[in-house]
């Protein structure tokens, strides 16, 4: 049975204009649209899934999932396909067994009697976001993850020296931090105000012209009537110039210079690589707070799972995609590990971009493979995930060690001997804000310390030149700990897991085992980073931390909103069964 619905006398309006909602209804319908003699548009509504288009997801990392869920929320039969036994990605939560007789019970009634780690992200920043990931799914995010800011401290900053200030927190409560600031370097209170009105504007403004926006041409990119009221606020020397020359401008004091830009380790550059638009990630931690899912960030992941699946997205685990078949410039499907096919309209790829063009699309897009294996990728990270029979008093929630080597510290270590003695790392000890990461009495902490990718002459050829690495890390990390005034952990350690370049490379498809994907360098942000679509295959899309805008949480949520609306823009319902 059919039914038609009018709409205007002209023809209809691009979607993503003014039409969505209506395309949305007959896509859940099963709806198509065709042309009437008279240049007016019906839509023909049928009964039945049978028309819907559908989508392949490959990867059911956060940007898979987060696509995954809007595609199914507008009608689309959606398919998440995953290699590892649980989707997420890199966002994951460890959980390690407590020995009998260590520690006590939470003193919170959901309390472990585990010790439980975040093994990939664990900042949470701009929270809405995340809610908007849900919202989008027609959801509320609080009737899945339960948010506690971090407080009363974004961080806690060890500086690696013996003398003078040792350690500095940064504090949401402007007044106290430029007081504390006031201490190191007379000026820098107002100095901190004046850089924290900048970033935050910048964030403000960039967001929306930048990050959130879809360029799908360098002019677009380029357009001078939306670049000029910005250029009216924002410096471009200060946005894209180093980002430690930019903090120089600020503080005159090094520590100072180094609490500011340390962020840039999130997204695998450094200080002296990274443009200094950069500084909106200390902007969004002062202003709108680091935050924690209580019960770790695979709350996060199991969230947006169970609202894709609501709106009617189907997710497969254990499902290895051996390759995304396509044929005259048109995507079919995909071909799995055991030679199963599904076809699809569209293919939504969520694995890392590299890992894509070189093993799942084959030979026809070698450039753009080629190309994307000369490009720049951030660090990797050697990480330990350390259960202790006791709890460090002196740590806040997120912690910041950094060398009194500064510069030469973010020199990236290539092998045992390349560790400096006290190097830039970061620990995390959730326990601080949610009791129910550890027993009492006990810690459970995360060590990141970055080192060269696979691709920078990485020195491992051998299980033992791996554990040479690791031990030299190990060594240097509880030393600096023991300097800083934390203590000696040697003998606290109860259990040990530890991740390398490999492990990132082999649990992820990580090229290089990269642990933060492609770099943000000038040249791989924006437009110049890969675009959410393959224009010479019709139908495949991308999506994650390798995609625009780029890498960390909030960015793939962003960028999973952008992947969505092009694909709602270049798809109308009528291409199903096509």
């Amino acid at each position: 049975m059919e039914s038609t619905v009018w709409l205007a006398s002209r023809s209809l309006p691009r979607p993503g204009v003014g039409c969505c909602n209506l395309l949305s209804r007959v896509r859940r319908s099963g709806g198509r649209l065709k042309p009437c003699g008279n240049g007016r548009k019906v839509v023909v509504c049928v009964s039945g899934t049978e028309g819907k288009t559908k989508v392949v997801i490959v990867g059911g990392g956060v940007g898979g999932l987060a696509v995954g869920g809007r595609l199914a929320k507008e009608g689309y039969d959606v398919h998440i396909l995953e290699k590892n036994s649980h989707v997420g990605g890199r966002l994951q939560s460890l959980e390690v067994e407590a020995a009998v007789g260590v520690g006590g019970k939470s003193d919170d009634p959901g309390g472990q009697e585990c010790f439980r780690f975040d093994t990939g992200p664990s900042l949470l920043l701009l929270p809405q976001k995340y809610r908007d990931a849900f919202t989008a799914m027609g959801e509320d995010m609080d009737d899945y993850v339960t948010l506690k800011k971090v407080e009363p401290a974004a961080y806690r900053v060890f500086f690696g020296e013996d003398e003078g200030v040792q350690s500095l927190d940064l504090l949401y409560d402007v007044q106290k931090m430029c007081l504390q600031l006031e201490q190191v370097e007379e000026g820098a209170g107002g100095a901190f105000l004046r850089f924290l009105a900048n970033a935050k504007e910048a964030l403000d403004k960039g967001t929306a012209s930048f990050i959130e926006r879809d360029f799908k041409s360098f002019w677009d990119y380029a357009d001078v009537p939306r670049l000029l009221p910005l250029l009216k606020h924002l410096s471009p020397i200060e946005l894209l110039g180093q980002h430690h020359s930019t903090m120089r401008n600020y503080f005159k004091n090094p520590k100072l210079q180094a609490m500011f830009t340390f962020q840039d380790l999130y997204v695998g550059l450094t200080p002296y690589n990274a443009p200094g638009v950069f500084s909106l990630l200390a902007a969004t931690e002062l202003t709108d707070g680091v935050w924690y899912p209580v019960g770790g960030f695979a709350k996060v992941r199991d969230g947006l799972a169970q609202a894709a699946q609501k709106v009617g997205a189907t997710i497969t685990t254990k499902a290895t995609v051996k390759r995304i078949d396509h044929a005259n410039g048109q995507v079919q499907g995909v071909t799995l590990e055991d030679g199963t096919f599904m076809r699809a309209n569209i293919v939504v790829a969520n694995a890392d971009l590299p890992y894509v063009y070189n093993s799942l699309l084959g030979s026809k897009v070698k450039t753009q493979a080629s190309k994307l294996l000369s490009s720049k990728y951030s660090a990797s990270v050697i990480a330990f995930q350390w259960a202790l029979s006791s709890r460090l008093e002196r740590l806040s929630h997120h912690n910041v060690f950094l060398s009194n080597c500064y510069e030469e510290s973010w020199h990236r270590a290539t092998d045992a001997s390349t560790i400096l003695e006290r190097p830039n790392f970061y620990v995390h000890a959730p326990s601080r804000t949610d009791s129910t990461v550890c027993p009492l009495g006990t810690d459970a902490i995360t060590v990141l310390l970055p080192v060269a990718h696979l691709g920078e002459g990485f020195s491992i050829g051998s299980a033992s030149d791996d554990k040479q690495i690791v031990e030299a890390a190990r060594e240097r990390v509880i030393s600096s700990l023991v300097r800083s005034g934390i203590g000696d952990i040697s003998s606290m350690i109860l259990s040990e897991v530890v991740y390398s370049p490999p492990t990132w490379q082999d649990s992820y498809n990580l090229q290089y085992g990269a642990a933060f994907g492609l770099a943000h360098n000038l040249l791989q942000l924006a437009y110049f980073r890969p675009d959410v679509a393959e224009p010479s295959i019709k139908g495949l899309y991308f999506a994650g931390a390798s995609t625009r805008p780029g890498n960390g949480v909030p960015l793939v949520l962003m960028g999973a909103k952008v992947t969505t609306n092009r694909i709602l823009e270049e798809n109308y319902p009528f291409l199903s069964g096509n």
